[in-house]
């Protein structure tokens, strides 16, 4: 009895190790090769793409965590904006894996229903998170915002701001 079940707790011992390794090997090694618009911020580097369905538009992407020792709970929205600035969609994703170190990428899908971007549309992500520099007192709640052409994929700059001044 005591052989039969130590071989059966190593066996799981072993999947649950390779399972963990597979997911880190995953989150390290996800290029954005494929994703045709880009947006880097200081804490995360975004790739993604856009499909025109029957039921709307989908968004898949990565996300690179470029800032903090760990982030998660992260939660996407994407907002869909008419060239007027009224709300048109929206659409949530918890992209995955939900914890990821510096360095490592996580995945999002979204889906907007009923959507066929025009010209002057806008998304707006809105990506929130808890992120933590590596200490016990280094956590921080964060949203960042950025917004984009919904046809083009542009990052829209509010006027007069250029990344690259102080």
């Amino acid at each position: 009895m005591m052989p039969t079940l130590l071989r059966m707790l190593a066996s799981v011992a072993a999947v649950l190790v390779m399972a963990g390794c597979g997911v880190q090997q995953y989150t390290n090694h996800t290029s954005a090769d494929g994703y045709p618009y880009r947006h880097a911020d200081f804490d995360y580097k975004y790739a993604w793409k856009t499909a025109t369905t029957d039921h709307g538009v989908v968004i898949d992407g990565v996300m690179k965590n470029v800032r903090y020792a760990f982030i998660d709970s992260v939660v996407m929205t994407v907002e869909v904006l008419g060239k007027d600035g009224k709300f048109i969609a929206r659409a949530i994703d918890f992209p995955m894996p939900q914890r990821t170190r510096e360095g490592e990428v996580s995945h999002f899908s979204l889906q907007l229903g009923d959507v066929k971007p025009a010209a002057g549309d806008i998304f707006r992500f809105l990506v929130h998170y808890k992120g933590n520099e590596g200490g016990m007192l280094g956590n921080v709640d964060w949203i960042s915002i950025f917004n984009t052409d919904a046809l083009t994929g542009a990052v829209i700059r509010p006027p007069g701001k250029n990344p690259e001044e102080w």
